[in-house]
Formats: C-alpha cells, structure tokens, sequence
C-alpha cells in the first residue's frame, strides 16, 4: 500500500513558500515605490532650486546693467549736461542751451540726452523702457523699446511711485538712479530703467515642474505662474517655513535689491510618481510573484515525488521485503543521505537476518564451551597449589615459591576485577619478576619505586606485565651478568606515568620511530608481538586517545617505556566498592 502522506507537507510548504513570495514581492514593489516617489522629490526640488538660481542670475545681471548705464552716463560730460539742462529748465531754455552748445562744439552731430538713449537701447536688447523725471519741473520724459519719445506732465503721481518704489511697469520691471549735477551733488531728477520680465517666463517654461512668484517691496507682482496665493501673506511671513506654510510647497527664496524670487512646489504634486511608472512597478512585481510561484510549484512538486518513493520503500520492508531499492538521485542533498543509508541498512538488515539463525545456534555452543572452560583455571590453580604443598613438604622451598609466584599470578588473572589499585598492580609485577629471578639467577636486578601516596591509585590489570615480558622475550643480554630492570612511578601535571627502563639490547631510532607511530595509530600488525601494543589499545580505550604508551631510548642504553594514563572518578568509585567486597 502506497503512502500519499508527502501531500499534506507539499500543501504546506506550498502555502509557506506563496507567502513568503507574496511578502518579499510586496516589500520590493513598495521599497521601489518609495525609492521611485523619493527620486522623484529630489529631482523636483532640484529643478526648484535651479529655476530660483537662474532667475536670480537674470535679475541680477539686469541690476548689474542698471548699474553700467548710470555710470556710463556720468562718463560722457556732453550727454550728462545736456540730461541736467532737460531737468532743470523748461522747454524754451532747454532749446536754447542745445543750440549753444551745438555751435561751440565742433562735432557734425549734437551728442545728448537723446544719443545717450540711443547708445543703450542698442546695446542692452532687453531693455524696454527708459524714463526721466524732473523733481523740479514736476515732468516724465519716456523712451520706448522702438526709441519713441513722449513728455507727459505726471506730477505727485508719479512722486509718490517714486518714494514708494513701486516702479512695476506692465511686463517690465524697474530700477531707478539718481541724476545729480556733479559739481552741485544737487539731485536734478531720476532716471527709471525698465527691463523686459517675459524672460521670467521663459525660465519658468524650461523648469515647468515648480511654480515662480517675483515682487517687490511695494507688493507689486512682476511675474506669477500662478494665481493660487496671497501676497500680503507672504510679505507678512517672517521665516521660510511660515511661506512654505501659506503656499503650501515647498519653497526655495531669494532677494536682489527690493525684488523678491520665489520658486515654490505643490506639496502634494512634488513627490507623484507618473501613473505610468507606477504600473510598470507593480507590473514587474506581479511578474516576479508569478514566476517564483511556478518556480515552487515544480520544485516541491519533485521533492514531493522523491518523498513518495522512500515512503514507498519503507511501506515494503515494513510488509517484510528487504530486497527494495531507491534509486539516489545526484542532487547530493539529506534526501540523498536518507535513500543511501536506507538501501545500505535493508541490504545489512538482509544479511544480518540471514546469519541470525546460525549465530543463535554458535551462541548456545559459545555458552557450553564458557561454562566448561570456567572448570579449567579452577583445577589448574587448584592443582599448582596441591605441586607448591608437596614441593614444600619435599623441602624444595625454591620450586615452592616459584610456583607461589606462578599461583599468584594466575590467581590475579581469574578472580580480580578488571580495576586495581596501583599496589596490587605492582605487587603482580613483583611475583612475576621472581619467576624470571629463578629462570636468570645472577644475570640481572629489579627495583620498583612507587611513592606511598600513588598505591591507592586506581588503574586497570596487567599493563605491566606485558612491558616486563616483552624485555624478558627481545631486550634481555643473555651473555651478560649486570641486566637490570627498574620500574618507576610518578606524575606530573595530574598525569600518571609508569616507566619501565632497561638496559637491554633496545632498538635503533629508526625502529623506535616506527613503533610509535603504530601506537599513536592505535595499530596491531598481525604476525608481530602484540604485547606492548594491546596494552596500548586498552589504555587509549579506558582513558582516552591522548593517552597510551610511548617508547624512548634510555641514555644507559636500552629502552624507556612510558605508559601515561589518567584515573577517572568512576574507576576510583569502582575500587572503593571492590575493596569493601573484599
């Protein structure tokens, strides 16, 4: 029976991963939106900005021009008097005074007042109106931009326009300057340059995005792009934030002279992203969402197929078949794992189910022959003990002792428990050393030292008596009387050292080398003494792999063997409750 089960998981992470979609689509569209909405600010303030800046340029470069004229003016002797006489006499005189001066000069043709307006209407093409007025005879004498003269008689109106500074002209605006005699200081009148202000319309054409706004003091408009605001409002605003409050914009503000420049951007038109690009946003987002969802879809509808076939798998091996197989695909991720070692435990299952039958029949022929060997130490040491009574009866103490020694030995091997005390692993060696005393009698010493505080130590069984018996098989000096083999004990750095030196035979750096190597491996090559090295792996077992056995060259000669261990809490709990058995 197959098992559909991968279907709920499918549906929930299908229902995860849409929402995670959705959510980091969404986050993306309106981070873009934002993002979009905020270049869009700054590119309109931009512009703002750059129309105030190229509209202050404009009016003071007129004021400069202003400026250039009145000084001009005063530079020609000829064309300032001719203007003084204009303004301070009336017509008849004025006349009168041209002709004079026109026959003392020597020029053909009379330079005036009039060649004055002449000279700058030619050279500045902006300037549109020039005017004199006579604070004595009361009287404005105007040039057009086409060099047409009209004398009208305007009186305190134009006195009063004058003391006001409300010098707006319809599409122009004006600067007014002084005309005084230079040898009097005497002011004679004013004269009023009026320039062309459709060149505001032009800049504020090219940076159509903003709205522009220029007046004077006097609250006369001289250019507005707009009819949405009160100019008394804003003349009465003392700071830049309470303008931007009355327009409601974003305002960028200048002053030159008594002209006021302000370029202003609807707050709520400053930031709007094109409904265009908008769409285009969310389009994109849609897209993206789309794409991703199919995306998931096909993947978790293949994770979804390889789910099935190892739900599958396991379906049969539970009905009892071992022999199933997934296929490992190589997409190398935990799916893989899991088909792998699925296949690699159903084909060890398979076998282990195989040998199961036998190894049950050799374990019950393992236990027999268990029980049978348990009689054979026993009468064994039962039967040396019964050899060492007669030896003594004989009066043969030295065969007594030898198998004394011999009995202990053996006796420690089938009773004791696997962890001793430091002493009683000592006391081992002891007797097993007097074995070999009586096989080499005269041909070499022992000695044992062990500080009084290290005996109680515990520490496992018989991992000095394969080291003493492997000098006895390899390093003993058959031919020589002064062998010697000395057993050390000591710590350092709360570690357990028990050294065995020698004077034996040893062996050449090259052979001690390799012999270490092999015990740090925890190597036992078959065909070779396995004394040292099963020592070795039962001491890396018990206290771990930093521990062991190491072999060194004893300056003396011969060999230094040091076994390092360190006793774990649990061996000494062991040996408190051994020694209360006993």
């Amino acid at each position: 029976m197959e098992i559909r089960s991968s279907k709920q998981l499918y549906n929930k992470l299908l229902l995860i991963y849409t929402s995670i979609i959705i959510g980091v689509v969404s986050a993306l569209v309106f981070y873009f939106l934002s993002s979009t909405k905020n270049r869009y600010l700054e590119e309109n303030l931009d512009y703002t900005r750059l129309m105030n800046e190229e509209a202050v340029a404009y009016l003071e470069g007129v004021q400069d021009t202003a400026r250039v004229i009145h000084e001009n003016l005063y530079k020609s002797n000829t064309e300032l008097d001719d203007l003084l006489h204009y303004l301070n006499c009336d017509a008849e005189q004025y006349q009168q005074y041209r002709l004079d001066a026109y026959m003392k000069s020597s020029d053909i043709e009379y330079k005036g007042m009039d060649t004055f307006v002449k000279d700058i209407f030619d050279t500045y093409k902006n300037l549109k109106r020039v005017a004199f007025f006579s604070y004595g005879q009361g009287e404005l004498t105007a040039y057009s931009g086409k060099r047409e003269l009209y004398r009208e008689h305007a009186g305190e109106e134009i006195r009063a326009r004058i003391e006001s500074g409300n010098l707006a002209e319809p599409g122009g605006f004006s600067f007014l300057k002084e005309i005084r005699d230079p040898y009097t200081m005497q002011s004679a009148g004013c004269m009023i340059l009026t320039f062309d202000g459709e060149r505001f319309a032009t800049i504020w054409q090219y940076y159509s995005r903003a709205q522009m706004l220029v007046y004077n003091d006097s609250a006369a408009v001289i250019f507005a792009s707009a009819d949405r605001f009160d100019i008394r409002k804003i003349m009465e605003a003392d700071r830049p934030e309470e303008v931007e409050e009355v327009l409601g914009a974003y305002v960028e503000e200048k002053e030159v002279g008594s002209y006021h420049i302000i370029s202003y951007l609807d707050r709520k038109e400053a930031a709007r992203v094109p409904m265009s690009r908008t769409c285009m946003i969310i389009g994109v987002g849609i897209v993206l969402a789309a794409a991703g969802e199919i995306f998931v879809r096909w993947y978790l509808k293949r994770l979804a197929g390889r789910l099935n076939r190892i739900l599958n798998g396991m379906t049969e091996v539970m009905s009892g078949d071992l022999r199933v197989r997934i296929p490992v695909d190589r997409n190398g991720d935990e799916l893989d794992v899991i088909a792998k070692h699925f296949n690699e435990m159903c084909g060890k299952l398979d076998e282990h189910i195989q040998k199961r039958y036998l190894a049950e029949i050799e374990q019950k022929n393992a236990e027999m022959a268990a029980l049978q060997s348990q009689i054979n130490p026993h009468f064994l040491y039962n039967t040396l003990e019964a050899i060492r009574m007669k030896a003594v009866c004989n009066g043969d103490r030295e065969v007594g002792k030898m198998l004394y020694s011999m009995a202990v030995t053996f006796r420690s091997q089938i009773k004791e428990a696997d962890v001793i005390t430091m002493a009683q692993e000592l006391h081992y060696c002891k007797k097993y050393l007097e074995l070999f005393e009586y096989r080499y009698q005269g041909q070499f010493q022992s000695s044992v030292e062990c500080p009084r505080e290290y005996l109680t130590v515990p520490i496992i069984k018989f991992v000095i008596q394969p080291i003493i018996e492997n000098y006895f098989i390899h390093g003993i000096r058959m031919g020589e009387k002064d062998n010697h083999i000395r057993i050390i004990v000591d710590q350092v750095d709360e570690i357990y050292r028990m050294i065995v030196e020698d004077n034996g035979r040893g062996m050449t750096r090259g052979e001690i080398a390799a012999k270490n190597k092999e015990l740090e491996a925890n190597e036992m090559k078959k065909n070779a003494s396995i004394g040292i090295a099963n020592v070795n792996r039962r001491v890396k077992a018990v206290y771990g792999k930093e521990y062991g056995i190491r072999i060194e060259e004893n300056p003396q000669g011969g060999l230094r063997v040091i076994l390092r261990f360190r006793p774990n809490e649990e061996e000494g709990q062991d040996e408190e409750s051994n020694d209360s058995g006993r």
